[in-house]
């Protein structure tokens, strides 16, 4: 590792070049990262339908709402 470092330190042109080639490479690959203004994410919600049709509002409650809660 050490020889690489020195080489780098000697070969100054060459050092650059790589620098060139990593910062062009970044540039190139910009326009394909994927940018989201709201990302998706889970939401912990459960969502529960029942129908209990014909019964009057407090059947509903006594019958279905405090069983399901």
């Amino acid at each position: 590792m050490k020889g690489l470092i020195a080489w780098f330190a000697r070969n100054g042109v060459v050092a650059n070049l790589l620098m060139i080639t990593v910062v062009m490479a970044g540039a190139m690959t910009l326009p394909d990262i994927k940018k989201e203004v709201f990302p998706e994410m889970a939401v912990g919600v459960i969502s529960v339908s029942v129908s209990y049709r014909g019964a009057a509002p407090e059947e509903v409650e006594e019958a279905v709402c405090i069983r399901v809660e």
